[in-house]
């Protein structure tokens, strides 16, 4: 890929504050989709095959972060970015308007980017993820390391109402807020084993449904293991 460390130095934050209201989607915004689940997929592929640890995978966060870096790209960069994010084909230049609307559909999203001070961000760059991701972009001075740690902590806990205090740590955070459709059932929730990896188990609440359910199996797998 080609040198991009100036972008390296944006870091892109996005917290998923729970499900929005569901609306009709035109058919490019459902192509749109179906490209981000086989990003996922890919990616989700790639990280299994070198842990046997749980795995958390928002590809709509990682998609949408790598999106904001691409509309600041070009020519080799900018054309490898699409490959990986199976976006070939597509134009570009409405590529951010049509992630925001999708982004939107599936999470009420809080985004922000933080770049280093002496890494000059255009205005046109600014007016563009502004309006198309909802991202502010501001600066921070990375040489105080603790300074900027607590500015990314005080913008989650704002965006999150407080439920999440420290967003940069030695700890991983997620908070989901979600309400099931049709809602479930409380008494058929047990306490079960959940594994936090290989020497931690945690007794936590499960749920248990019995009913018929759509299998599929990743022929590619199933191909490998042949």
């Amino acid at each position: 890929m080609a040198p991009c460390t100036p972008l390296l130095r944006v870091i892109l934050l996005l917290v998923l504050l729970g499900p929005a209201s569901q609306e009709t989607i035109n058919p490019a915004l459902v192509d749109l989709t179906n490209r981000n689940a086989d990003f996922g997929t890919r990616m989700y592929r790639a990280i299994a095959s070198r842990t046997d640890d749980n795995i958390f995978l928002s590809p709509f966060t990682l998609s949408t972060g790598l999106l904001v870096l691409l509309s600041a790209t070009s020519g080799s960069t900018q054309e490898q970015l699409f490959q990986g994010l199976t976006l070939t084909g597509l134009d570009h230049q409405s590529l951010p308007g049509k992630s925001g609307v999708v982004l939107s559909q599936h999470n009420s999203p809080s985004s922000g980017a933080r770049g280093a001070e002496n890494f000059q961000q255009s205005t046109a760059f600014q007016d563009l993820v502004q309006n198309k991701f909802g991202v502010k972009a501001q600066k921070l001075s990375y040489t105080l390391p603790r300074e900027s740690e607590d500015a990314i902590n005080r913008w989650a806990q704002e965006q999150t109402e407080g439920k999440i205090q420290d967003e940069v740590s030695s700890s991983i955070v997620l908070h989901l807020s979600a309400r099931f459709n049709p809602p479930f059932n409380s008494s058929v929730t047990l306490d079960e084993r959940f594994f936090v990896d290989k020497y931690h188990v945690v007794m936590v609440p499960m749920m248990f449904r019995a009913d018929k359910y759509f299998l599929a199996y990743d022929l590619l797998v199933l191909w490998s293991l042949e």
